[in-house]
C-alpha cells in the first residue's frame, strides 16, 4: 500500500440526509473505488439496504452506535476491508445519534489503523428545515456540527432564504471554521469534499479539548430505538394516518422502513423526520421473496407497546 487510504466520516442528526449523500457520492463520476461502513441504531438494517451498490463493498454494523457499543466492530470492519482490498477510499456513515469525536479517535489513535488509513474529513449533514428543533432537542447535534470540516446544509428547498441564512448563522456560531455547502438531496460537489486533507485535529482541540475525549458519556443516553417486523400486509391509508398521529403526539425524531402494502406488487420505502414523512414505491417484490414490513422508530420517551398496537391496527 503506497499511501494511507483516505477516510471521510459522514455524520448528522437523524434524517438529515446522510444515506442520500452516500448514494450521491457512489453514483457520481469520481475515479475512486469506495468501501462503505454503515452503522445503524436499530437491530433492523434499513439505510444499509438503500445504498446503491455497484462494485462497492458495504459493511453494516447494526444495533449500536459507533461512538460506544460497536466501536470494536468498527476497527474489525476496517481491518477486514483493508485485508480484502480493492478500494482506495473509505466512507463511514455513523448513526444519527453518534458523537463523531470518538469515531475520529478510532482513526487517530489505533496503531493498527493509523499507518493504513488517513482521516480526511468529517462531513456533517444538517437538515435546514429541522435544525432549530434538532438544536433544541439534542446535544449530539451541536457536537456533530462543532466537529465538522464540512457542513452540508441540506434540504434548503424546504426553507426560504431568510431561514437558510438563519441556519447558517447558527452553524457559524457553533463552528466558525467549517466550510458550509447548501444542498438539496445532499448533492454536494465531490471535488470540494473528498480527498483534500481537511481534518485538522489541532484546530479542533484548540476549540474544545474535550471533543476527542473517548471517556465522555454519550449525549444520547435518553434516545431509544424500537424495531418492528410484520408478516402481514398493511392497509396504506390506515398506516399513513397512524404514523401521522404518532409523529404529532410523540417525540419520534426518525422513522424509516420497508413496507408491504395490500394489493401492491412493489415494496414501499418509508422515511420520516419528526412529523414530516413520505412513502415511495421501490422495486417489485421477488416471486421467491418472503414479504414482510420492517419499521424502525427512534426518539425520546417512546412507548413501544403503544406504537406496536397502533401499527397492528393497520394490518390488512
Amino acid at each position: 500500500m503506497d499511501a494511507p487510504i483516505p477516510v471521510s466520516i459522514l455524520t448528522g442528526f437523524l434524517g438529515a440526509g446522510k444515506t442520500t449523500l452516500v448514494n450521491h457520492i457512489l453514483r457520481e463520476r469520481h475515479g475512486y473505488r469506495f468501501a462503505v461502513i454503515v452503522n445503524e441504531v436499530g437491530a433492523i438494517s434499513i439505510d444499509g439496504d438503500l445504498i446503491s451498490r455497484q462494485d462497492e463493498e458495504v459493511v453494516q454494523l447494526n444495533n449500536g452506535c459507533l461512538c460506544c457499543t460497536v466501536r470494536k466492530d468498527l476497527v474489525r470492519g476496517v481491518q477486514q476491508l483493508l485485508k480484502k482490498g480493492g478500494f482506495d477510499y473509505l466512507l463511514v456513515e455513523t448513526t444519527g445519534i453518534a458523537d463523531p469525536g470518538p469515531v475520529a479517535q478510532t482513526f487517530l489513535n489505533i496503531p493498527a489503523l493509523t499507518k493504513l488509513v488517513r482521516l480526511d474529513s468529517i462531513l456533517t449533514v444538517v437538515d435546514a428545515e429541522q435544525l432549530p428543533r434538532h438544536l433544541a432537542d439534542s446535544e449530539v447535534t451541536r457536537e456533530q456540527i462543532a466537529m465538522a470540516d464540512f457542513l452540508i446544509l441540506n434540504k434548503t428547498d424546504l426553507v426560504d432564504a431568510a431561514a437558510a441564512a438563519l441556519a447558517e448563522q447558527s452553524l457559524r456560531a457553533l463552528n466558525p471554521h467549517a466550510t458550509i455547502l447548501r444542498t438539496t438531496q445532499s448533492r454536494a460537489s465531490l471535488n470540494q469534499i473528498l480527498d483534500i486533507n481537511a481534518f485538522d485535529v489541532d484546530r479542533k482541540l484548540a476549540l474544545n479539548p474535550a471533543l476527542l475525549d473517548e471517556l465522555r458519556t454519550p449525549a444520547h443516553g435518553d434516545i431509544a430505538s424500537f424495531a418492528f417486523t410484520f408478516d402481514q400486509p398493511f392497509q396504506q391509508e390506515a398506516l399513513e394516518d397512524c404514523i401521522q398521529k404518532l409523529s404529532e403526539q410523540t417525540k419520534i425524531f426518525r422513522s424509516k422502513g420497508f413496507l408491504w402494502f395490500e394489493g401492491n406488487p412493489r415494496r414501499a420505502v418509508f422515511h420520516g423526520v419528526n412529523n414530516r414523512f413520505q412513502v415511495f414505491w421501490d422495486r417489485l417484490w421477488e416471486k421467491s421473496e418472503t414479504r414482510s414490513s420492517q419499521l424502525v422508530f427512534i426518539g425520546r420517551d417512546l412507548d413501544r407497546e403503544r406504537i406496536q398496537a397502533g401499527l397492528r391496527g393497520c394490518l390488512a
